[in-house]
């Protein structure tokens, strides 16, 4: 009888100890949107994008200025005019800035996006905070700085792809540790 209930509970226990994957999101700038709020364009600017965008590597994602202000990323619908660029904060907050340019962009040259080996531009940890991409242009113990989060910790080093879950090193102000992906929009 004792065997028969341990067996039992191991079982239903089981479903418990397994966490859910890490859900892969596409950013979606125009038309439907599950899982991230709307843009809504608050401002409209003249501008210049002149590169793709430095923190998400995808065909329609640039790098603009407009006003003394660098915008990254910006999406460029990939039918159309192509003189537009949508600026939006983050897949969090839907209000959005929109550049106007003086000629059409041109994706060709862009790098496509491989989900397998670019870093996203926004990811959710587990615990429900939201860490957005920054230049990689500060270190910490050697390792580069990848993502700042919403409780102004710092996600460092490199994504760890391995297993159905992804992780990465987060520096709080009690030390380094590992924490681990609910969601991540590329």
């Amino acid at each position: 009888m004792i065997e028969r209930v341990l067996s039992i509970l191991l079982f239903f226990c089981s479903f418990v100890v397994f966490a859910d994957d890490t859900v892969l999101k596409l950013y979606r700038p125009f038309g439907e949107v599950v899982d991230q709020v709307p843009p809504s364009v608050k401002n409209v600017l003249q501008g210049y994008c002149d590169t793709q965008s430095q923190l998400i590597i995808r065909e329609d994602a640039w790098h603009c200025q407009a006003e003394g202000k660098i915008f990254d990323p910006c999406f460029v619908k990939l039918a159309g005019n192509k003189m537009e660029a949508v600026c939006p904060q983050s897949p969090w907050v839907g209000d959005s800035v929109q550049i106007n340019v003086a000629t059409p962009l041109n994706n060709d040259n862009h790098v496509t996006l491989d989900m397998s080996r670019v870093f996203p531009w926004a990811v959710e940890l587990v615990n429900g905070e939201h860490c957005q991409a920054v230049a990689p242009n500060e270190v910490y113990d050697s390792m580069p700085i990848r993502y700042r989060c919403s409780n102004q910790n710092v996600l460092i080093g490199y994504l760890q792809r391995c297993k159905s879950i992804w992780s990465m090193l987060e520096k709080t102000p009690e030390g380094v540790i590992t924490v681990e992906f609910r969601r991540a929009w590329f």
